[in-house]
């Protein structure tokens, strides 16, 4: 994840400076506007969205041939995630799948 390197404010600019990880850089793709900087930590990310396949409310659901494309087998039954507002757009921001942090589960023969 990025880290900010330092923070630079004149008059009405703020110009923030960021150390990335070579495959932050890669993904941006030599784009260099219209980007977004948004924490993902759990402070941040406060909501717990639900995942599945079938359910009577809404619920956060992709494709399976996307997922496929992540190498994505299974995603959390309950994911951390933000909606938010920016300049008038709303986006959602969530984790699908990863580490977590806590007490390890084992599973048994059943």
């Amino acid at each position: 994840m990025a880290d900010v390197s330092s923070i630079d404010m004149k008059k009405d600019e703020i110009i923030l400076s960021l150390k990335i990880s070579k495959e932050e850089y890669e993904f941006l793709k030599q784009a260099t506007a219209d980007l977004m900087v948004v924490p993902v930590s759990p402070k941040f990310m406060n909501n717990l969205l639900t995942t599945g396949k079938l359910g009577n409310s809404n619920r956060l659901m992709l494709p399976k041939k996307i997922l496929d494309k992540l190498d994505v087998k299974k995603m959390d039954r309950k994911v951390p995630g933000r909606i938010f507002r920016m300049q008038g757009n709303v986006y959602l921001l969530t984790r699908l799948h990863g580490k977590r942090n806590g007490v390890p589960v084992f599973g048994g023969e059943e």
